[in-house]
């Protein structure tokens, strides 16, 4: 990271390595609790953290891993992930992962009848469901024109921050806006209306001012950076060789220019 650049205050939620850290941590599941009652509309007594944050994180650690994996007392399995950018292949993923929880089950030496549901929770920063207008889509196999359910093993969740606005669910809408938040003010507001809010506010709190904490926050984002260099460097090149063929093949520099979105010069010096 640039020595240049401050780090936020208060760490932002939408961040994975700090929605990890806040949600994926044992003594937080008072907050992990409240938090998926209000997506599933449904009481829940005791959870078991199947992949929890552990101490041993550094700044350096790859990190690839950063879904918060829980399992209900009634056996159902649920991953919550948090997306800030949409990638072309995101849905495909989404299933896989999705179907993956169900499967694994079966490595267990569970018979079919003992699968139990699987839930994925996807939050995300910008929409990944274009089709609808909804905050919160919720998917499931359903028959296609009677619209009665198959079973209930497997269930979606899309979460979309860019459109809290549209939730009816005024606690729904107020834990978006907490994960959404970036200055301390905005973090008030919301705290101030909701008791448990206000507790992973203050966890949130404690967690920015850890110095251990925030050089791994600071190692996410320059491991994202780096990610996201080598994929533009990538991307590139393939427009340089795709100019590079269309000037071989005779056509003019200017429409080249136009259809690569590279300038002229960069062109004819290929």
């Amino acid at each position: 990271m640039d020595s240049n650049e401050k780090l936020p205050v208060i760490l932002p939620p939408k961040n994975d390595i700090v929605f990890k850290m806040l949600f994926g941590d044992k003594r937080n599941e008072e907050i992990l609790i409240a938090f998926l009652e209000t997506i599933l509309e449904k009481k829940i007594q005791r959870i078991n953290l199947l992949n929890p944050m552990t101490k041993q994180l550094t700044k350096d650690d790859k990190l690839s891993i950063l879904d918060v994996k829980a399992e209900l007392e009634s056996g159902e399995i649920i991953d919550i992930e948090m997306q800030v950018r949409n990638l072309p292949e995101m849905r495909h993923r989404i299933t896989y992962y999705s179907a993956g929880m169900i499967t694994e089950q079966l490595g267990k030496g569970k018979d079919y009848l003992e699968i139990k549901p699987a839930i994925s929770i996807i939050i995300v920063a910008e929409s990944l469901i274009l089709e609808s207008k909804k905050c919160h889509n919720v998917f499931s196999m359903l028959e296609k024109d009677e619209k009665f359910s198959f079973n209930d093993l497997q269930e979606i969740h899309i979460l979309d921050l860019s459109r809290i606005k549209n939730e009816r669910n005024e606690t729904l809408s107020d834990w978006l806006n907490f994960i959404n938040s970036e200055k301390e003010e905005e973090f008030m507001a919301v705290a101030q209306k909701n008791k448990t809010i206000n507790v992973a506010f203050d966890e949130l709190k404690v967690m920015s001012a850890d110095k251990t904490r925030r050089m791994i926050y600071e190692g996410r984002l320059k491991q994202q950076r780096d990610i996201s260099s080598i994929k533009n460097g990538a991307i590139r090149e393939r427009t340089r060789e795709i100019a590079k063929n269309m000037k071989n093949m005779g056509l003019k520099v200017n429409d080249i220019s136009k259809a690569t979105g590279l300038f002229v010069d960069d062109i004819l010096r290929l």
